[in-house]
């Protein structure tokens, strides 16, 4: 069922009346004062909205910019989009806005892939409008694009060790074939995989940090790091995928294909 914007305005403020009563009930225990209260159950529904509720009006008055600005359309989806192993269309989304976001930190002639982890996805994006706050609920960590120089002996070393485990995490730019645990295909970029060749792997600071111990510093060359943000960076990939008429969907692409 496709929400509603009244709905989403509901739901966000909800979150923002919870974490007010969370500091507050931190500011009262670690105060030794005693204090006596009253308190009654308020329905959060609807009638927040109405006229009259100053109190309510007042609060939302002062969130109202960013509430605004988090309820933007930035483009829709066929169906609710989820992430999924090897891949899926939402875990695609995010290793392609990767991508998309790395370009002007990229060379001409650059063999770039991207590798982003599934664990950093943390929610799902609805059936219909996207929202500016739905893709902050994907991606809530402050995780900020890396560029990654690597030999192609590592990148086939990260590329069967996944083979190997028998489980991915998001990839873009490539094209993966595994059949009983080994890596039988990988093209980045379109070509086969070259031991000596260097190639670009846009990633994240929390995995080039040691993140799911992927130990991406291993073999690496120079390092490009960067201020965007993931989820800056997907809000516009979305935002101009979207303005060129594309509707986004969970299907996955045969970019990572395991074989039995």
């Amino acid at each position: 069922m496709e929400r509603s914007l009244e709905m989403d305005k509901i739901l966000i403020m909800k979150r923002i009346f919870i974490a007010l009563a969370l500091l507050a009930g931190a500011m009262l225990s670690a105060s030794a004062q005693s204090f006596t209260y009253k308190w009654e159950r308020v329905p959060m529904d609807t009638t927040w909205m109405k006229e009259g509720t100053s109190k309510v009006e007042e609060i939302i008055a002062k969130y109202q910019p960013g509430i605004e600005a988090l309820m933007e359309i930035v483009g829709y989806s066929s169906e609710e989009m989820a992430k999924g192993n090897p891949e899926s269309g939402l875990s695609n989304l995010a290793a392609d806005a990767l991508l998309y976001s790395a370009k002007p930190l990229l060379k001409e002639g650059d063999k770039a892939f991207s590798l982003t982890n599934f664990g950093g996805i943390r929610s799902e994006l609805p059936q219909g409008a996207i929202r500016v706050y739905d893709i902050f609920s994907v991606f809530p960590f402050d995780n900020a694009l890396v560029i990654v120089e690597m030999p192609g002996y590592r990148v086939r070393e990260i590329m069967k060790n996944f083979a190997k485990r028998g489980r991915f995490e998001a990839l873009g730019g490539v094209e993966i074939e595994v059949k009983d645990g080994r890596l039988t295909k990988c093209y980045i970029g379109g070509e086969k995989l070259n031991d000596k060749k260097m190639y670009k792997l846009v990633t994240i600071d929390f995995l080039l940090d040691g993140g799911d111990s992927l130990n991406l510093r291993k073999g690496a060359g120079e390092i490009v790091y960067s201020d965007i943000f993931v989820r800056d960076g997907v809000v516009k990939y979305i935002k101009d995928k979207s303005d060129a008429g594309y509707i986004f969907n969970n299907k996955p692409d045969g970019r990572v294909v395991i074989k039995k």
